[in-house]
């Protein structure tokens, strides 16, 4: 199993290629495109698939808080098959974009050019619900950064990809914008500490990744 790391968008958001398959087969899933006019970099993701000759079946949104999803509609462009995967207490912030929690949260941070970048945003193809399996990778419900963070656990390859749960040296994130919730997430992150194994690989939406889980 494979994973590349694009640091894209206007918050240098980690937005993952994560192969599947053998080799031979040549596909992929992108989770948290950000890579957007805004940022002068909306055609890294693609380029990079392109250049690697990587057929992308899916995009999945660790949650929709606007700087882990403005590059889908580029990526949904150049794989009009793609399929937009997210947690059902989200899919509306993608029905009509931008939602009410990322209209209160594009406030909060007074980036107010970016409702035109999200109102190209396309809706959800595919609900995640805990417990969703995604191309062997089993969704983890982890509401309190956003209701609907989601992890991704691949049990077999000591993976994880943890969105904005978790970070690196016992961070997670922020929450204090519109849907978040201190004691949610400290439930969340005690839950995987009761689940995921110490040594597995954890590679989150922002800042350092692929340290081990402890």
């Amino acid at each position: 199993m494979a994973i590349h790391v694009i640091r894209s968008g206007v918050f240098g958001v980690n937005s993952l290629v994560v192969d599947i398959g053998d080799k031979s087969e040549k596909k992929c899933f992108v989770v948290d495109p950000a890579a957007c006019s805004l940022s002068r970099d909306e055609n890294k993701i693609t380029d990079y698939l392109e250049s690697k000759k990587l057929n992308c079946l899916a995009v999945v949104l660790t949650h929709s808080h606007f700087d882990h999803i403005t590059g889908i509609a580029r990526i949904k462009k150049v794989f009009p098959e793609v399929q937009v995967c997210i947690h059902q207490k989200e899919v509306e912030e993608l029905l009509n974009p931008p939602g009410p929690m990322n209209t209160s949260v594009v406030n909060f941070f007074g980036a107010t050019d970016l409702f035109e970048v999200l109102a190209k945003q396309p809706p959800a193809d595919t609900v995640l619900t805990e417990g969703s399996e995604l191309f062997g990778w089993k969704v983890l419900h982890t509401p309190g950064h956003s209701p609907g963070s989601i992890c991704l656990y691949k049990k077999d390859e000591n993976l994880l990809i943890t969105g904005d749960t978790l970070f690196d040296y016992d961070g997670y994130g922020r929450t204090d914008m519109y849907g978040g919730d201190e004691a949610t997430i400290i439930h969340s992150l005690s839950r995987l500490r009761k689940e995921i194994p110490a040594g597995t690989l954890v590679y989150p939406g922002h800042d350092s990744f692929g340290f081990s889980f402890s």
